[in-house]
This record gives C-alpha cells, sequence and structure tokens, in this order.
C-alpha cells in the first residue's frame, strides 16, 4: 500500500471532519494520552479515514469501523453483528485508542532507548501484527518485518507527519 499523496490525505482530513470523526479521534487519543494525528494516521491506513466494515474472509468482514478492531476482540464482533459500529462508533474507537496506548506503553519498556517517534513506529506496527511480532521485528532491525506491505508503522508515521503539517497549515489560515 503506497502512501497517500499531501493532497489525498487533505482530503480524508476534510472527511473526518465533516463526518465527526476528528472530533472523535482527538478526544479519544487525548484521553489515552497520544495524538490526534497519530490516530489519524491509523484510520487513514486501516480505511482511508472511512468508518466501514473490512478485510473480508471467508464471507465475513473481520475488520470493524474506522480503526478496523479484529473480530476477535468480542466488543468489534458484537459491533459488527448488531450494526452498532455504525450508529455508536465511540466504543470502538475507545477500544482502539486503548490498545495504542497499550502498545506504546510496549513500546517503551522494550526500548527505553529509542526516541518517542521510533517508540510510535513499533507501537504501530503492533497495532498491525501484534506488539510480539512488532518487537520482534524492532529487535532485529525494523518493527514492520511482519506488517501488511512491511511497512505499516513507517506508513502510519509518514501519514502522522503529513496530518500534523496539514493541520498546523490550517492553524496559520485561520
Amino acid at each position: 500500500m503506497n502512501t497517500p499523496t499531501k493532497k489525498e490525505l487533505l482530503n480524508q482530513l476534510h472527511r473526518l471532519r465533516h463526518t465527526g470523526f476528528a472530533q472523535k479521534l482527538d478526544q479519544f487519543a487525548n484521553a489515552h494520552s497520544f495524538s490526534a494525528p497519530f490516530f489519524f494516521a491509523i484510520a487513514s491506513r486501516e480505511t482511508n479515514c472511512v468508518n466501514e466494515l473490512g478485510d473480508p474472509q471467508n464471507g465475513q468482514f473481520h475488520g470493524v469501523g474506522i480503526v478496523q478492531i479484529d473480530i476477535q476482540h468480542p466488543i468489534a464482533r458484537q459491533a459488527r453483528d448488531s450494526g452498532s459500529w455504525k450508529t455508536n462508533p465511540d466504543p470502538l474507537i475507545d477500544f482502539g485508542a486503548q490498545l495504542l496506548q497499550d502498545n506504546i506503553a510496549k513500546a517503551k519498556q522494550a526500548f527505553p532507548n529509542f526516541d518517542g517517534q521510533q517508540q510510535l513506529k513499533v507501537a504501530a506496527s503492533g497495532y498491525n501484527c501484534g506488539m510480539v511480532n512488532a518487537i520482534a521485528g524492532a529487535q532485529h532491525g525494523d518493527s514492520d518485518k511482519h506488517t501488511t506491505g512491511k511497512n505499516y508503522g513507517r506508513d502510519v508515521m509518514t501519514r502522522m507527519s503529513i496530518f500534523e503539517e496539514l493541520i498546523a497549515e490550517e492553524e496559520l489560515v485561520n
């Protein structure tokens, strides 16, 4: 998966704002002590910032919502089956934010000498392939060794920096 262009990410940011998901992602990112642009980047990588069912396998969707919580988690399976992922997405977004907060803590613990950006990359990789795999990958040179496309964490970090840039540019205009 190629990182979208700055213009494509601007369109995703506008979509997030138009649908109210920017506020929701921002709220839960802040509640879980990480930046909204990081959460926007996860949503961008997972769904291009669309609240949807994804990852179809054997006739069932395995990813649920804007940050694609996998149905291995009961909250996602229940939200998918009841349709609440559409009508009440907040619990899934909160769950995704909690996963990321936990991943960031594990990345800091495993790699205390990494800077914040490197720790976030490991946490993002872990969101895709699990923290055990992300940490093992990072210990062997790249937390993305086991991620989809072998670039998930790096791609999220690139998207995050573009979202940060877009938000800063908007603030200059306003």
